[in-house]
C-alpha cells in the first residue's frame, strides 16, 4: 500500500464512530476480483480529499468515478495547491489550505540565510 492510501485510511479510521468515512479511488480498474476503481464505503456529502494538486488531474479521475458510481460530489479539499494550469483552478468547490505563492518569500528568506551561513564558514 502506498504512502497515500496509508494517510487517506488513517482519516478513515480515526473518523470512526461519526458520519465521515472514506474511500480510495485507484489510477485504474483493478484486472482482477471485482475489477473495482472505487475501494471504501462512499456516503454522502462526498468531498475529494487529496494532498496536492498540479494539474487537477488525479482529482479529475476521483470525481469521474464517483459521479459514474452515482453519487454527486460537493468538493474539492486539498493540502496545497502548486498553483500550475489544471483543470480545477477555478472550480469554487475546490478548496487548499495552502497555496505555493504563500511560501515563496518563506523560501527567499531560506534561501537567502543558507547564503549567508555559507559565507560565515
Amino acid at each position: 500500500m502506498d504512502a497515500n492510501k496509508i494517510e487517506a485510511l488513517k482519516i478513515a479510521v480515526t473518523s470512526n464512530g461519526s458520519d465521515i468515512t472514506g474511500f480510495f479511488v485507484g489510477k485504474e480498474r483493478k484486472p482482477h476480483g471485482l475489477q473495482k476503481i472505487i475501494e471504501g464505503k462512499i456516503l454522502e456529502p462526498v468531498v475529494i480529499l487529496d494532498y496536492v494538486m498540479t494539474t487537477g488531474r488525479r482529482i479529475t479521475l476521483a470525481i469521474d468515478a464517483v459521479r459514474e458510481e452515482g453519487y454527486n460530489v460537493k468538493g474539492v479539499a486539498t493540502i496545497i495547491d502548486r498553483e500550475e494550469n489544471n483543470e480545477l483552478k477555478h472550480a469554487s468547490k475546490a478548496t487548499s489550505l495552502f497555496r505555493h505563492s504563500d511560501s515563496k518569500q518563506f523560501i527567499a528568506e531560506l534561501l537567502n540565510r543558507n547564503k549567508s551561513t555559507k559565507i560565515r564558514t
